[in-house]
């Protein structure tokens, strides 16, 4: 998919608004548990996650770490956090050391965890207030549900107009945290074609490269 002559950098707009102007919305994205999305799903799912952060006063440039498996909720807000300018970190560690020295170096304004997750991941995320965190599942102990927030946001959300070279994605390396701008982005979509896996084999970058390229094309993408 060729991304000369957009008319914005917002990676977010250019693949997932692209499809739902040129009537490509009831085309299928993914499934899930045995239900199907389609790219007018994505687009509520993006737009809704995008607002939730919004609300939270998220600000443009923050990071956003994420800390979920590969599902609806992991796709929503992936795509949320870039459409309204945030900076989603992807590839945190399960490991609740390894997690803290993440969090540390990226300085999350806020997290959204899967439940199984968050018992493991509690310590680390301690320099996170309790409604900084956003749960996917049980939400208990005073962070926010993410179903519940989700339900009360609109289903549309203006992209942020970012510039080309700010930064789109962190990428958690064990290390240190790889920044990947826009601009980077929209290069990886003129790619040759690398499959459709969406997310998984052990590289996150790469399944998220995968993802968004199938999701540019108008195709399905495998969670997996």
């Amino acid at each position: 998919m060729s991304v000369v002559g957009e008319s914005t950098h917002n990676i977010a707009a250019i693949v997932v608004d692209r499809l739902i102007a040129t009537n490509r919305g009831d085309r299928d994205a993914f499934s899930y548990n045995g239900k199907r999305y389609t790219f007018q799903d994505v687009a509520a799912l993006m737009n809704r996650a995008g607002s939730m952060l919004k609300a939270m006063a998220v600000p443009a440039g923050g990071s956003v770490l994420l800390a979920l498996p590969p599902s609806p909720a992991f796709v929503g807000s992936l795509l949320g956090a870039m459409k309204m300018g945030a900076v989603p970190m992807i590839g945190a560690p399960s490991d609740p050391e390894d997690l803290a020295r993440c969090v540390a170096a990226t300085r999350p304004i806020t997290a959204v965890v899967h439940e199984n997750r968050l018992s493991e991941a509690e310590s680390a995320l301690a320099p996170l207030a309790r409604q900084a965190i956003v749960v996917v599942g049980a939400a208990v102990g005073g962070h926010r549900s993410f179903i519940d927030e989700m339900r009360t946001q609109p289903s549309w959300l203006p992209a942020a107009d970012v510039r080309g070279d700010a930064p789109a994605l962190g990428v958690w390396t064990g290390v240190t945290a790889q920044i990947v701008s826009h601009a980077d982005v929209a290069a990886w979509l003129e790619e040759a074609d690398a499959g459709r896996t969406g997310h998984g084999q052990g590289d996150p970058a790469r399944a998220v490269r995968a993802m968004l390229r199938a999701f540019a094309k108008g195709e399905a993408a495998i969670l997996a």
